[in-house]
């Protein structure tokens, strides 16, 4: 998270694996049964999705649990992502015991109708991890420097550090505009809400990526004014040449 100071850490907990990042497309088990399938082939195909899921919901909880910058917001998400394990290895022991193509066709299916870990899960909480990084950490690290900048300001500069500090606040405000009530939002998603809108993060997605944007510029403004203050103080400290 960190370049040289905590001001410059993205914090945003990743919460995707490599088969996580299609958000609603590849997965392991075809959602739709084929009559051609054996009880033992639909069996192996459905344990096989429920363990990818399973390993991923794992997976994101230990990121979830190592990232210090989610505050009281990290035991919502670790509930949150732990809400799906249980079901889940409970409908692939379900399966294993079913004795009918038919029987483990309709419970298999109910993998998609019931649990949306890739395509909602997943994204979802990796919104509200990335929305409550933004408001915990870069947000509070933008206004500590935009304080620092305004004592800086002087006569002689103000000319150029007014312009980014006013450039900085607005950034600071978006971002944390923009970021606010994402995580609440989106943790409160269904599988049945998701499959009968299946673009239904896509608003909290947009305003994740403004405030990412937001931050980003902020960012920048900040190292334009430390740039600019450290020349003039190298200026003011560097001895006048003589002539001999």
């Amino acid at each position: 998270m960190s370049r040289s100071s905590p001001l410059w850490r993205t914090g945003a907990v990743t919460l995707t694996s490599a088969g996580v990042l299609v958000m609603g497309g590849g997965t392991a088990w075809a959602a739709t049964s084929s009559t051609t399938e054996s009880l033992s082939q639909i069996q192996a195909e459905a344990a096989a999705a429920i363990t990818l899921r399973v390993n991923d919901l794992h997976s994101a909880i230990a990121k979830v649990q190592a990232d210090a910058t989610l505050g009281s917001e990290q035991s919502v998400l670790e509930s949150y992502l732990q809400a799906d394990i249980g079901p889940l290895q409970a409908l692939g022991q379900k399966i294993t015991a079913d004795t009918t193509t038919a029987a483990a066709a309709a419970d298999a299916d109910t993998l998609y109708a019931n649990f949306r870990v890739l395509a909602l899960v997943l994204p979802a909480a990796r919104l509200a991890g990335t929305s409550t990084t933004t408001e915990n950490r870069a947000v509070p690290d933008l206004n500590a420097a935009l304080a620092k900048a305004k004592g800086d300001v002087n006569p002689s500069n103000e000319g150029t550090l007014d312009p980014l500090i006013a450039d900085l606040t607005n950034q600071i405000a978006t971002a944390s505009s923009a970021s606010s009530g994402i995580a609440s939002t989106v943790l409160s998603y269904t599988p049945s809400v998701w499959n009968s809108n299946h673009n239904v993060l896509a608003p909290s997605r947009t305003s994740e990526q403004s405030a990412v944007n937001a931050v980003k510029a902020g960012r920048t403004d900040v190292k334009e004014i430390w740039s600019y203050l450290k020349s003039e103080r190298t200026s003011t400290t560097t001895p006048a040449s003589t002539t001999t």
